[in-house]
């Protein structure tokens, strides 16, 4: 059976909603894709973002006071042999959306886009414990390309969002010329590998909240700074101690309870509490949650230059709350310390933040800011014990 290397990516998508910031576009502003492929007009009150997996084609963002809640992608895959919207779909469905966690289908409807047959689809899945989202999709093929126009959001925010988003596929506009339906000569099944957030987380990334926790800065030898809630009535505080740099290097641990999680394709190594589990993998990293409740998103990325993007990123929606220094084998590891307030459950997450200058390779770590101080050990151990190629 022919299958198809789909890029169709919803991310880290636990991360993805704390990692993204972009510029700002006004109700009917039209966006047009940088290398020609399509354009349509961006809702009110998105922001395009850098996309986070080389296989989106556009990424915007949905911010309120609280932080980003929803993302709109927009991916578009190659076929190398023609196929219909119904085969497509129903490959996108079977091997694509039902392995997004947590995933429940809704409503799958026909659609037009451009003037295209179209399937519409309505499906909620949960990245991450206590993290639900609610998502919308229009699948479209053109020529030898298949369009997927992606809306995934707090449910909160879906019914103030939906209209824009349906606006702006109506206005979807696919350049070099006139719309092609494919009609395939011979039925073959398309195969797509679906997106992975944000895993939306995820980072992401995403990522989506809840953000990726930090470490703690207590007792520990060289640590990580503890977060403060932020000024949000109800919320626990966490005293926020001077972060202090390590002067002696620490060698990788061996620790009892920890286990070496290693990367598929052999560029990173790191150790991971025992009994952690992998939420999601893509093309970048992978996903991991912890049995204590925390989130590790460790991320192989396109270079240094993406990482520091991704550092920008999540400070805007983050409080700071201090950074610090730690001896990784013969790396130096840099380590900042954020907080934030998931705004669908309200509760404070802390998301530590590690970068080891001169690679491209980054970990977010985001954990409940009440359980940050148990967490820190193994934290400072996962950080000073990560090898990367």
């Amino acid at each position: 059976m022919m299958r198809i290397k789909c890029k169709f990516i919803i991310g880290i998508v636990l991360i993805v909603l704390v990692l993204s910031v972009g510029i700002a576009y006004g109700q009917g502003n039209e966006y047009t894709d940088p290398q020609g492929r399509f354009s349509f007009n961006l809702p009110a009150d998105w922001k395009a973002a850098v996309p986070y997996d080389s296989a989106q084609a556009a990424y915007f963002v949905y911010a309120v006071q609280q932080g980003n809640v929803g993302e709109l992608i927009i991916m578009i895959e190659e076929l190398p042999f023609s196929a219909s919207i119904d085969q497509y779909a129903a490959a996108s469905e079977e091997n694509g959306f039902k392995q997004l966690p947590g995933y429940i289908p809704g409503t799958q409807l026909p659609a037009t886009v451009f003037g295209l047959p179209a399937i519409k689809k309505n499906f909620t899945f949960s990245p991450q414990t206590e993290l639900t989202l609610q998502s919308e999709a229009f699948i479209f093929i053109s020529g030898n390309f298949a369009y997927t126009i992606l809306l995934d959001i707090l449910p909160d925010y879906f019914a103030q969002t939906e209209p824009g988003f349906s606006q702006a596929v109506a206005s979807f506009k696919v350049q070099g010329g006139a719309p092609v339906a494919a009609q395939p000569s011979t039925p073959q099944p398309v195969v797509p590998s679906i997106p992975t957030p944000t895993q939306t987380t995820p980072v992401p990334c995403p990522t989506v909240e809840p953000s990726t926790p930090p470490p703690s800065s207590s007792d520990i030898g060289g640590a990580l700074p503890a977060p403060s809630a932020p000024a949000t009535p109800a919320q626990p505080v966490v005293p926020t101690p001077t972060p202090t740099i390590p002067t002696t290097p620490v060698q990788a641990p061996v620790t009892a309870g920890m286990n070496i999680y290693t990367d598929p394709q052999g560029r990173f190594g790191i150790p991971i509490p025992a009994g952690s589990t992998t939420a999601q993998t893509t093309e970048i990293g992978v996903v991991l949650n912890t049995p204590d409740g925390a989130g590790i998103v460790a991320m192989y990325t396109q270079g240094e230059q993406y990482v520091q993007g991704m550092v920008a990123q999540i400070k805007p929606n983050h409080q700071f709350h201090g950074q610090s220094q730690l001896q990784a084998g013969s790396r130096q590891a840099l380590v900042e310390l954020y907080s934030a307030v998931n705004p669908q459950n309200n509760i404070n997450y802390a998301t530590v933040v590690v970068t080891y200058p001169g690679t491209p390779f980054m970990i977010i770590v985001t954990v409940p800011a009440d359980k940050y101080n148990q967490a820190q050990s193994w934290i400072l151990e996962m950080i000073k014990g990560t090898s990367i190629r």
